[in-house]
């Protein structure tokens, strides 16, 4: 009778065994639980980085796009006040600093000079509260071009063949620079590209 109760008792597992496979089960779901954690929060992080690249890319785009069917450039200097209706025309040369801001005729505008682009401390309340800018169109309201966590620090342009009188095509070289900040992290960034006038006005 002793013998075929201790060979029943042989079967199963004891506590001790059960408490560590378990214990072992759960390090493991938790390893790979932080992992997939992790995996997803890169994923996000990388998908909301793309989103605002493309908007920053966006914006070059369509600045690119209206200065090239405009006409009338004007290069501000650097911190300038931008002349809204100004009389000439002004190019920023290539060996300079360039110029922090450009004034143009858009396509089919009837006042002359009156658009602009630059970059412009990003307000809150009226107030410049975190220090950060924004690349906008004015005209001469001001609206911004990218998105709130896009930081442009660096916005020049260089300008050559304003003048309608010195027979060299019109064009506009343009660099800008900055951080895209996802979720506390900074991401700089830096594009470039360069436009001629193709209106035919």
């Amino acid at each position: 009778m002793n013998q075929k109760y201790q060979k029943i008792r042989m079967k199963g597992f004891t506590l001790v065994e059960i408490m560590v496979a378990t214990s072992i089960f759960m390090i493991i779901m938790l390893i790979a639980m932080g992992a997939l954690i992790s995996s997803s929060d890169t994923a996000k992080k990388a998908q909301a980085l793309r989103i605002a690249m493309d908007n920053v890319n966006f914006a070059m785009e369509s600045m690119t796009r209206s200065i090239r069917m405009g006409t009338d450039y004007y290069c501000v200097d650097a911190g300038g006040i931008i002349p809204f209706g100004a009389t000439t025309n002004r190019d920023c040369s290539l060996s300079g600093s360039g110029g922090g801001a450009l004034l143009f005729t858009p396509p089919l505008h009837p006042t002359p000079r009156d658009t602009a682009y630059k970059i412009t401390p990003r307000l809150t309340g009226g107030y410049d509260t975190n220090g950060t800018f924004s690349l906008q169109s004015c005209s001469p309201a001001c609206v911004d071009l990218v998105a709130q966590n896009v930081d442009v620090q660096t916005l020049n342009f260089f300008v050559n063949g304003s003048s309608p009188t010195d027979k060299i095509q019109p064009s506009v070289y343009i660099i800008m620079k900055g951080v895209i900040t996802i979720k506390g992290e900074a991401n700089a960034f830096a594009i470039q590209t360069m436009t001629s006038q193709r209106s035919t006005e």
